[in-house]
């Protein structure tokens, strides 16, 4: 039987990494909005591996209870409904300049990195067996920028990447971060946060800008 891997999350260059990693193993792969629609189908039931690569963009737009449910919620309560102990969890999350376990709450301006920090803090509390990958933008073999956005967007982020106001890595080094082999062991620290005008919808560009300042 075939060792079965979930995939939460349509971002085709991970999908793209993730099958050529494991060619042998039957995947399925979810749409982060569609979460709550497949919990409860046993065909899902203790998966091997769980990789969590998603975010709901179109949320920058939602009311602040949507956006925190679709986001945080319904993707925790999927993970904690289908896996099993033997569960490995693979959380992609974004680099980030925010202290661990500080006594000062760290602000947080972004609705994306709000939720990316506060789904991987619930995860960490709730599952022993996961990796957190940290990942700045990602260019690919021809140094185009691999993020989801318009092409002004792109541009923009080319930019601050060649000025080096952020980081950034290439596609192909990623991969061995992806392996099943790596240590399971270590104990990640959580991020003491504090919001500020989340509730308040807004552009993905304007959203990642806030996140550029508030870093």
């Amino acid at each position: 039987m075939k060792k079965k891997i979930i995939i939460l999350g349509r971002s085709q260059k991970f999908i793209t990494i993730i099958k050529s990693l494991y060619i042998n193993h039957e995947i399925t792969i979810f749409s982060w909005r569609k979460l709550d629609k497949h919990k409860k189908n046993r065909s899902y039931k203790n998966p091997n591996i769980i990789f969590v690569c998603g975010y709901d963009y179109n949320s920058q737009w939602y009311d602040y209870t949507k956006y925190y449910r679709i986001n945080v919620i319904s993707p925790l309560s999927f993970i904690d409904t289908i896996s099993s102990k033997n569960t490995f969890l693979f959380y992609i999350d974004t680099v980030s300049k925010l202290k661990k376990k500080k006594k000062n709450k760290n602000l947080i301006l972004s609705r994306y990195e709000f939720a990316k920090k506060k789904l991987r803090n619930k995860l960490i509390k709730k599952f022993d067996k996961i990796q957190i990958i940290e990942l700045p933008p990602l260019l690919d073999k021809n140094f185009d920028i691999s993020i989801f956005g318009s092409k002004f967007t792109k541009i923009i982020f080319k930019f601050l990447i060649s000025i080096k106001l952020i980081n950034s890595i290439k596609l192909q080094a990623i991969n061995k971060k992806f392996l099943i082999k790596n240590n399971f062991n270590k104990k990640y620290k959580s991020y003491n946060l504090h919001s500020l005008m989340l509730n308040i919808p807004r552009p993905l560009f304007v959203d990642r800008f806030l996140r550029i300042i508030s870093d």
